[in-house]
């Protein structure tokens, strides 16, 4: 997220995990555990579930897992991805990759802006120049097995792949059963771009690359730093601004957080002709401020589509024209858990299925049980909620 937002989520986390011995509301149950700061998840085949994860403490440890959603089990598909710790909050992350979108065996994963910038003063970053990997805020294709839902080994990206990725495009990582498995670098977009400041010259602003929605011939990735959605051809990367969300004035000022809040564009789903697209929006994280925007894919204009949300961080079509949105937390700043929301139609009045969800980051529908599954970051759980509306 963006400058000062990420530092804010991690402390009102911390304050959320106290909130974990609660008891859920009956129609959740906690498949799986272990997680490491999960950002997406999708539908993948068969009965499996696609996970991103930014990883540990220790640089390069994102992974994607795939999760058994019958009975929990996860394996790991992909481990190595780049990652690394940054502060660009105040307070260490891990950032590795995020974003995820599969199109028949093309798995594509964006990667977030890792340790490549550091905090060195409030509103104010600068290149670290020695950053953990060299495809931080990079586009990955990955070709998928057609068996990989049954795979028993995880294939491994080492240090020698993120680097040939970076110089000739491409790699090949192996399992230890001698599994091959092709990955792509799709676009490699620059890590920062200068933002001058009078008593800082040399002040950049780091990339945060969220999201990322397939559509044709195009890619089209959430920045939730730069707040704008790139459009990146498949086949040559050549990435260019398709939508840039404007800050709105802050109805809190003067009173708190200065003149203007910006939008945080922290995902993206295509639903015919449409990018619906989550605003979280940044401190300080006004109530009934967040918002869904729907993005034209043909003209790139943008509306308002589901307003009156408080920090959104997801959104999925659900059958009728009815709509879910997943809001990080229902009050950020007093330490409230997330919700899950239910729209019958984008303009009807919510109705608020799960209360306590613990830092929810990400979620997917399935249509053939009608259950919904849900990412929590900081407390590593995918968690079933059944029994919803319709």
């Amino acid at each position: 997220m963006n400058r000062n937002d990420i530092a804010k989520l991690f402390l009102i986390a911390i304050g959320m995990l106290g909130l974990i011995s609660e008891t859920l509301a009956q129609t959740t149950t906690t498949v799986t555990t272990g997680l490491t700061l999960p950002s997406r998840v999708i539908k993948g085949a068969d009965n499996s579930l696609l996970i991103t994860e930014s990883g540990t403490s220790a640089p390069n440890t994102g992974r994607i897992s795939i999760v058994d959603r019958t009975n929990g089990t996860r394996r790991t598909l992909v481990s190595g991805l780049p990652s690394g710790v940054n502060n660009l909050g105040g307070s260490p992350v891990p950032s590795g990759p995020t974003g995820l979108d599969l199109r028949g065996i093309s798995l594509f994963v964006t990667i977030g802006p890792g340790d490549a910038v550091t905090n060195v003063g409030p509103g104010l970053e600068l290149p670290t120049g020695t950053a953990s990997s060299p495809l931080f805020d990079s586009v990955l294709e990955f070709f998928l097995p057609w068996d990989y839902a049954n795979l028993e080994s995880e294939f491994v990206m080492k240090a020698a792949d993120q680097h040939r990725l970076n110089t000739i495009g491409w790699t090949i990582l192996k399992s230890s059963y001698w599994r091959f498995m092709l990955v792509r670098l799709v676009a490699n977009l620059p890590d920062y771009r200068p933002e001058p400041r009078p008593n800082a010259p040399n002040n950049v602003r780091s990339s945060n690359l969220y999201g990322v929605e397939a559509h044709g011939l195009y890619l089209y990735v959430a920045d939730a730093s730069h707040n704008k959605l790139h459009k990146i051809p498949i086949l040559h990367g050549a990435s260019s601004t398709f939508v840039e969300f404007p800050n709105r004035p802050n109805p809190l000022f003067p009173n708190l957080g200065g003149p203007f809040i910006e939008p945080v564009p922290d995902g993206i789903h295509r639903v015919g002709d449409t990018l619906l697209v989550p605003m979280l929006t940044g401190f300080p994280f006004v109530e009934g401020f967040s918002e869904i925007q729907a993005v034209n894919i043909k003209t790139g204009s943008a509306t308002t589509f589901i307003g009156g949300l408080t920090s959104a961080i997801d959104v999925t079509a659900a059958p009728g024209g009815s709509f879910y949105a997943l809001e990080y937390s229902a009050n950020q700043l007093a330490g409230t858990p997330g919700r899950l929301k239910f729209f019958e139609t984008p303009s009807s009045p919510p109705t608020t299925v799960v209360a306590n969800l613990i830092t929810p980051s990400s979620m997917v529908l399935d249509h053939r049980t009608g259950e919904m599954y849900v990412t929590e970051m900081f407390t590593g759980r995918l968690i079933r909620v059944s029994g919803l509306p319709h």
